[in-house]
Order: structure tokens, then C-alpha cells, then sequence
């Protein structure tokens, strides 16, 4: 099976804007990704899938303002879920040690759980 390389994926098309410089196209970003999704599978007929899938995203997200986190902020919301889970009523101290965070950010995280619920 093909392994995907993200050292070889082509770069993503960007478009000017005259108040920010460059900007990138999030169409342009789904169809690279789809693509390369869709070689690391095998799929024999990249294109088609790739302009299939973007057309259905489109379809459905076309108008809306996405806004995407950052890989920082989705690895602090897994860090989060696995503190919540593995929370056991009496270890906060245990489960700051293992996160290497602080006893109090550890209660932040624990307390917003008990608010949204």
C-alpha cells in the first residue's frame, strides 16, 4: 500500500487579499487533502472522488463561516476528555502529575465539565 509522505504533498494554492497578503483557500486545502487521502488508499480515480467530495462539502457547508482550531487547541480538548474520563472523584493531584499541568488547571478543566452539564 502507497504510504502518504506530507513532506512531498504539493503546496496549497493561496489567494491575495489587499488587507492580510496571502490567505489560503480552504477549497483548495480540502481538494489537496481529499486527494492525498484518497492516494495513500489506492483510489484509482483521484480526481473524480476528490471533485465528488468537494462538491458534497460545499453543498452542505457553502455560505457558512468554519472556523477551525489549531492543532494546539485540539490537543488540549483530548487532554481534557482523557483528564475528565480518568477522573475518579479523588485524583486530581495524580492526573496533574501525569498531564504535567497544575493542580488548578486540572480543577479548571474538571469544573467545566461540572458546568456544562
Amino acid at each position: 500500500m502507497h504510504q502518504h509522505n506530507p513532506s512531498t504533498t504539493p503546496t496549497v494554492a493561496s489567494t491575495s487579499t489587499p488587507s492580510s497578503g496571502h490567505k489560503l483557500d480552504p477549497i483548495a486545502v480540502l481538494r489537496e487533502e481529499l486527494a492525498a487521502a484518497a492516494v495513500c488508499h489506492g483510489v484509482e480515480r483521484v480526481e473524480d472522488l476528490t471533485e465528488a467530495l468537494v462538491t458534497r462539502v460545499v453543498q452542505r457547508l457553502g455560505g457558512v463561516h468554519v472556523y477551525m482550531p489549531g492543532q494546539r487547541a485540539v490537543e488540549r480538548e483530548r487532554v481534557a476528555q482523557e483528564i475528565r474520563a480518568g477522573f475518579d472523584g479523588r485524583n486530581t493531584k495524580e492526573l496533574a502529575r501525569k498531564y504535567q499541568l497544575s493542580l488548578r488547571q486540572v480543577q479548571r478543566i474538571l469544573m467545566s465539565r461540572q458546568n456544562a452539564a
